[in-house]
């Protein structure tokens, strides 16, 4: 599934939603569209290269771009540039269980949308790695967990923040990827070098050498309802039940490319986005 004929900007997909209609919307890196059948129809932000794409249980959608900063739309044809909040590469957006929003963005560290008002969050305030965040996911708890180049943040209104690096904690590097919170509220954690599973029990780091992963660069990590994780690398996708790895690619699978850079589910299917465009395979 390809925005466009041949290989383009617009085949490299970095975020793959669909809104209360079932309908499908993909961030890409020359702006976001919406497929109607087999047809692409540009949905806004032209020309842009969009690195976060979310929409919200209201419908409304969130791009975050780079230079562009962060923009919204209702209606999925008009957008709106957020000027309240100084952000001009927006590397992530995800929503807590009350529904506020969350931004994380390439040099400004990380702000929300609360009751109709932006908060803005640094570094030295929520001890953040650093202010360059690159994933956020949100728990039952209501914590919100932060990626950046520097570690973990975990945040938590009532009870405070702190920091994991690979000195305190079992993270096996310091560059976080991606982030998911899975159905039993295990937090899931892709790194440059292995995945990890945060729950009350502990840590538990996945690696190539002790698991079924193709490789250590972790791209991003989703989770469906059944309980499964799926985690993209550079060399597939492969879904972890809690005991068995299964593995898809290019050699085994309609994989159209194993460079893995999103995943989404909609029924019993997956939406897997990759730098050469979308496959979609049954769920196991």
């Amino acid at each position: 599934m390809r925005a466009t004929d041949t290989l383009s900007p617009q085949n490299d997909i970095i975020s793959i939603q669909f809104d209360k209609s079932g309908s499908m919307w993909v961030g890409t890196y020359c702006g976001i569209y919406k497929v109607v059948g087999n047809n692409w129809q540009l949905g806004g932000l032209y020309n842009s290269y969009i690195q976060a794409f979310f929409i919200d249980k209201n419908n409304v959608q969130w791009g975050g771009a780079w230079g562009s900063g962060l923009s919204k739309s209702t209606d999925g044809a008009n957008w709106e540039r957020e000027k309240s909040i100084i952000a001009n590469c927006v590397n992530a957006v995800a929503a807590d269980r009350k529904g506020n929003i969350w931004v994380g963005d390439w040099s400004s560290g990380i702000f929300s949308y609360k009751d109709g008002k932006w908060n803005t969050y640094k570094d030295d305030q929520i001890k953040l790695g650093d202010n360059t965040v690159t994933s956020i996911a949100c728990d039952a708890k209501n914590n919100v967990w932060i990626g950046t180049y520097h570690g973990l943040t975990i945040y938590n209104e009532s009870t405070g923040t702190k920091l994991f690096n690979a000195d305190n904690s079992k993270l096996p590097n310091n560059d976080v990827y991606s982030l998911c919170v899975d159905s039993k509220d295990n937090l899931w954690v892709g790194t440059i070098d292995g995945l990890v599973r945060v729950n009350g029990k502990g840590w538990t780091v996945y690696k190539s050498s002790n698991s079924g992963l193709p490789s250590n660069l972790i791209l991003c990590v989703a989770a469906d309802a059944k309980g499964c994780v799926w985690v993209g690398t550079e060399k597939g996708v492969t879904c972890f039940d809690g005991k068995k790895w299964v593995s898809y690619a290019v050699e085994n699978s309609p994989l159209i490319d194993n460079r893995v850079q999103t995943i989404s589910f909609r029924q019993n299917k997956v939406y897997i986005g990759t730098s050469k465009g979308i496959s979609v395979l049954n769920r196991i």
